[in-house]
């Protein structure tokens, strides 16, 4: 089996056991589930908030609920379960040991659910797994519909291919939708060469936020 470490031109740094460790650590950069605030797609939290998190002004408070603490005990299932289904298609390899950062931008920061190698013609790539819930049909065809998927998960895909160089991500997810009384896997697949001007635009974004607000320290507009 493919070692994770060394599989992708990155700085790689183990995962602290405990959580205040762990949140120490991912508080250096910018991370994929702030690439969605950052590009203003994310609803619950605002740049001010993010700034004051990257500053250490103020923690962000970690939410802990029914649906993340579900999503927590799925994520191993949904990855071997991944790994039975295409498995014949791609090697599956085991990331959670490590963090990773870019060597050039270190403060762009990676957290991988799993990473992949396509075995038709060996490209690497990263599994991104997600657990949902859909309350109404209208959601789903906003968020999902014609082979989509929600803003803040695309703009998490990309920041992780911008910190690996992967070139392509597969987003996995298991959907529950209790107006039908259904649950079902959706997948995804993002290739490098259909989103470079995304990828580009969204590290300039990035960059722009951590040089303005975090190095030189200049408050965002609340919003």
């Amino acid at each position: 089996m493919t070692s994770f470490k060394g599989l992708f031109d990155c700085i790689y740094e183990e995962i602290p056991k405990s959580k205040e460790g762990w949140l120490s650590q991912r508080r250096k950069g910018i991370g994929g589930s702030d690439a969605g605030i950052i590009e203003g797609v994310n609803r619950y939290t605002t740049l001010h908030e993010l700034w004051e998190d990257k500053t250490g002004r103020q923690k962000r408070p970690q939410v802990s609920n029914h649906a993340i603490e579900m999503g927590n005990r799925l994520e191993p299932v949904m990855f071997n379960l991944f790994e039975a289904l295409y498995g014949d298609d791609y090697e599956v390899i085991d990331t959670k040991d490590y963090s990773l950062s870019r060597k050039d931008k270190d403060w762009m920061r990676a957290n991988l659910d799993g990473a992949l190698i396509r075995k038709e013609d060996g490209s690497t790539g990263i599994l991104e797994i997600k657990s949902t819930t859909i309350n109404k049909w209208q959601y789903f065809q906003e968020e999902w519909g014609d082979d989509s998927m929600p803003q803040t998960y695309y703009c998490q895909c990309l920041h992780y291919m911008n910190v690996t160089g992967a070139e392509f991500v597969i987003l996995f997810a298991i959907a529950m939708m209790p107006w039908c009384d259904e649950t079902k896997t959706i997948i995804r697949r993002i290739e490098r060469s259909e989103v470079l001007l995304d990828l580009m635009q969204l590290e300039a974004d990035e960059e722009a936020f951590w040089q303005k607000h975090i190095v030189e320290d200049i408050e965002p507009n609340f919003i």
